[in-house]
């Protein structure tokens, strides 16, 4: 979690994520609270995956998205179908 959305309280994700990146371990960061609000690099703050949602800034109910950095890919949950780069299976 990036920022609290009951108390305020912004985490330190650049020294999160070198510290996950030193061990060579995956980061993932809700960003939902403070997607366009506060800056966030995910390129240089050695975030992996950066899930949102839309709700939080005026987009529908329900929407939402998984940033995923090049050369990582997450494990399927649901397999058959082939849907978003074999993420995911079948619509909604």
């Amino acid at each position: 979690m990036a920022a609290n959305n009951e108390v305020g309280t912004i985490y330190p994700i650049e020294k999160i994520g070198a510290i996950a990146s030193s061990h060579n371990i995956p980061f993932l960061c809700d960003a939902s609270q403070d997607v366009g609000k506060i800056p966030l690099n995910f390129q240089d703050w050695g975030i992996t995956y950066i899930a949102i949602s839309g709700h939080k800034f005026y987009a529908p109910k329900g929407v939402g998205a998984l940033v995923v950095r090049n050369g990582y890919f997450p494990q399927a949950l649901i397999y058959g179908g082939g849907d978003q780069q074999g993420l995911r299976s079948g619509t909604l």
